[in-house]
């Protein structure tokens, strides 16, 4: 894949499908993150509000949003998904990074840093 996804150092991540797919995912948003090898089909689709981005008709982490994140779509329609099930070549190494960036938003702001 030529755009892989990123999981940026504040814990959001950037899920990308080519040219085609590109979404912002606040780390505020991830409620959990967990390996989970799939076998989904080839394009990415949406239903019940789960995006699907498997490569080679593979996803390996599912991302639990804790509301709905709002995207645009191949051909232009506006999207919504509170799931997202993904592929990754490290999907142990990007589930920690996602976990890590949560504990990160949920930790209390000691005074000084404020």
């Amino acid at each position: 894949m030529v755009r892989p996804h990123v999981v940026h150092p504040d814990g959001s991540l950037r899920l990308r499908y080519g040219a085609l797919l590109d979404v912002a995912i606040p780390a505020g948003l991830i409620a959990s993150a967990c390996v989970d090898r799939r076998f989904d089909g080839g394009q990415p689709a949406v239903s019940e509000e789960t995006l699907t981005v498997p490569v080679g008709g593979q996803t390996s982490v599912t991302v639990q949003l804790t509301g709905p994140v709002t995207f645009r779509r191949p051909l232009g329609a506006v999207g919504t998904a509170r799931t997202l099930r993904l592929h990754t070549e490290e999907p142990d190494a990007m589930v920690r990074a996602l976990l890590r960036g949560r504990a990160r938003e949920s930790r209390p702001v000691p005074p000084g840093e404020r």
